[in-house]
């Protein structure tokens, strides 16, 4: 772990924003640790970063008030955490109802990851970059609904096929946003609220496996993120959190045009196990696959039941499962 806290440290050289993306250093560095890459496959991924996508931290090379804001805010949230702790900061900005898709979901990965490994200077950046990414979702005024896979149908049944406009998944998100259609489509509640993150994970995985698509691949990730916050507060926030959580899962759900979830064909994985899927992952230098890898073999081991299906989902990404043929490309 020293090794670890020390390369996030080095982090707090990179701005915000990379070339063409976001940092994703930190989040992959975790993940790499966690699933036992050694101090020497850390630093090559860690230098990787810095040759390919990194920008240094700071307003001179970008000219970007955002950036700016970012480094400002990270600074003071530091001090403040040191004094005490991020629950006091976390608790305000539920309040203000910040999206928890805001910065397409990465914000609120890398507060996972800082809070399972620790590192306090994550924590703030992560929380800073959340509200550098601001995404206010308008509160649904729809009928209740009783679960989330009865949400999707529901979105699904008005707003399947639907297309918007951008590259990012950010801006996809607003346009959801400002729809006019938005707060009538949404429920008012979930009526099953108790499971509701549990509820996501388990639709997020075959919506993601049926369609391939990008942002799915967020909500897989940003699901398990949001499961992580949720046992780290206490009971008075449980429903705010959950709550803003369906809510932005269902305006990304609706940005990629709500594709109905249908009968899943998944495939057998007889002779793949996580021993030939991890070293993969590790060395792929991917930042997206050594996510995605990383929280489905952490959610395997709490959800057995689906733990064939996150084997799959993993091995596809790294290139073991020929998903066309069914079987293992090995």
């Amino acid at each position: 772990m020293d090794f670890l806290s020390s390369l996030l440290d080095a982090n707090a050289a990179f701005a915000l924003n990379g070339r063409d993306t976001t940092n994703h250093c930190p989040m992959a560095l975790h993940a790499l640790h966690e699933m036992g890459a050694t101090p020497a496959q850390l630093q090559h991924f860690f230098a990787h970063w810095q040759s390919t996508h990194s920008l240094p931290a700071g307003t001179e090379n970008q000219g970007d008030e955002e950036e700016h804001r970012f480094v400002q805010l990270r600074q003071q949230l530091a001090i403040r955490f040191a004094e005490e702790g991020w629950l006091p900061t976390f608790e305000t900005l539920l309040s203000q109802r910040l999206s928890p898709a805001g910065g397409a979901f990465h914000p609120l990965i890398r507060f996972a990851c800082a809070l399972e490994n620790g590192h306090q200077g994550e924590q703030a950046a992560a929380l800073a970059a959340w509200q550098c990414k601001p995404l206010i979702l308008p509160a649904g005024t729809g009928a209740p609904c009783r679960d989330v896979t009865r949400l999707l149908a529901r979105l699904s049944a008005q707003w399947e096929g639907s297309s918007w406009q951008g590259e990012w998944i950010t801006a996809r998100l607003r346009q959801v946003a400002a729809d006019p259609r938005w707060p009538d489509s949404l429920p008012r509640s979930l009526e099953e609220g108790t499971e509701v993150l549990l509820q996501l994970a388990e639709a997020a995985l075959p919506l993601y496996w049926q369609t391939r698509n990008f942002t799915l691949l967020h909500l897989v990730t940003g699901s398990r993120a949001a499961a992580i916050v949720a046992r780290h507060l206490p009971a008075e926030l449980q429903e705010p959190w959950q709550t803003l959580m369906w809510q932005a899962a269902a305006a990304a759900y609706i940005t990629v045009g709500a594709p109905a979830l249908g009968s899943q064909r998944w495939p057998d994985v007889s002779g793949l196990d996580w021993e030939k899927v991890l070293p993969l992952a590790i060395a792929s230098l991917d930042d997206h696959v050594i996510k995605l890898v990383h929280c489905c073999w952490r959610e395997q081991a709490r959800s057995p039941r689906h733990g064939a299906h996150y084997l799959a989902v993993a091995a596809r990404a790294v290139g073991l499962l020929n998903t066309d043929a069914g079987r293992s490309a090995a």
